[in-house]
């Protein structure tokens, strides 16, 4: 039985990391500064301020919800993880997220890698686990509410054709990792021979022998066809945690229509709905742009503007979503993974 203490997890020095973070958060800014940060400040300061406050809230707590989706497998396995230091690591993982964009994969590795360093009695496994399915889970929602809401907009709110065939593009890509992923995942066997070509293929690359590290990951992806199907097999989990992020999900759309709110507009709920799971999707994308800057406000100042929104508007309200639910995730989880590199980075499980 291979636990997470025999991966063995590098160290985080915090002194060098910290100076890392920090600089990586100060060149994030200043890059959103040059893009034009002028613009953002222009539109907040003719905003309501207290719709921007009120939008902060609520992404914190649907954040919250969310973290909430993945505790409940952490409970499940066994882990004796608090609810608060579950939503430290899942707000650390947003940070990841948005400064690496790889899908999503960076901020899953750091929710690994700290409850590796802050959780006893742990398996790699179980943890991976855990993390895979409440992921393929928020896809749902998210490709859901882009589909109909676009095929609801071309319907009834004549969005050009080429704006539908975008839209459900980009949905049915998002689906269709989400879908592959999880078959691959369920089946053991298929896992195994992908990831043992994986290893030979690196090491042919690479020039060296990989053959001890194939063994032990073949081993976890044994255990790991266990702890998934443990978790998978226990529908009224499934349920309860479907439930929690539908209700993430719709603080998070509710988010977008605060912003509207702020720039003294107010737009159909299902348009809102399209143009928001449409960005969370480019976002998570790996667009080799943090968070997808440029490109997702272009996309999403584009689409509002084809169902007859001005362009003010449609800016405006973009640039207060994105400061929202990017640069202020951004900050918050920057400042919680110096906190959790502090805490458990350098001495492991306390």
């Amino acid at each position: 039985m291979i636990t997470e203490q025999d991966i063995k997890f590098p160290d985080i020095p915090f002194g060098k990391t910290a100076v890392l973070i920090v600089l990586g958060l100060a060149i994030y800014f200043v890059y959103l500064y040059v893009v034009g940060f002028d613009s953002v400040m222009n539109v907040l300061r003719h905003a309501n301020y207290w719709y921007i406050v009120l939008a902060m809230l609520v992404v914190l707590v649907s954040n919250a919800f969310h973290t909430a989706g993945w505790w409940v497998y952490l409970r499940n396995v066994g882990y004796k993880i608090s609810f608060m230091k579950a939503y430290q690591m899942y707000l650390s993982s947003i940070f990841f997220v948005n400064v690496v964009p790889t899908m999503a994969v960076s901020g899953e590795v750091s929710k690994i890698y700290f409850i590796q360093k802050s959780t006893p009695d742990t398996r790699f496994d179980k943890t991976l686990a855990t993390c895979l399915i409440s992921r393929v889970l928020e896809i749902i929602p998210i490709a859901t509410g882009a589909t109909v809401g676009v095929l609801y907009m071309a319907f009834f709110y004549g969005m050009p054709l080429w704006a539908t065939i975008f839209c459900l593009f980009i949905a049915l890509v998002m689906v269709s990792l989400a879908i592959g992923g999880l078959v691959v995942a369920m089946d053991n066997a298929l896992l195994r021979r992908l990831t043992g070509a994986a290893f030979r293929l690196l090491g042919r690359l690479l020039k060296r022998d990989l053959s001890v590290q194939a063994e032990q990951i073949d081993v976890i992806l044994m255990q790991f066809d266990t702890s998934l199907k443990g978790i998978t097999g226990n529908k009224a989990l499934i349920a309860g945690s479907l439930l929690l992020i539908f209700t993430a999900w719709c603080l998070d759309v509710s988010v977008a229509y605060i912003a509207f709110m702020a720039v003294g507009s107010t737009v159909s709920p299902m348009l809102v709905i399209t143009v928001f799971s449409v960005m969370v999707i480019l976002q998570m994308l790996p667009l080799f742009l943090p968070g997808g800057i440029g490109v997702v406000d272009i996309v999403m100042t584009t689409l509002y503007m084809t169902v007859g929104i001005q362009k003010e508007t449609a800016a405006g309200a973009t640039m207060i979503v994105r400061f929202v639910t990017l640069w202020f995730l951004t900050a918050v989880g920057g400042l919680v993974t110096l906190y959790l590199v502090k805490a458990h980075g350098k001495n492991g499980v306390k």
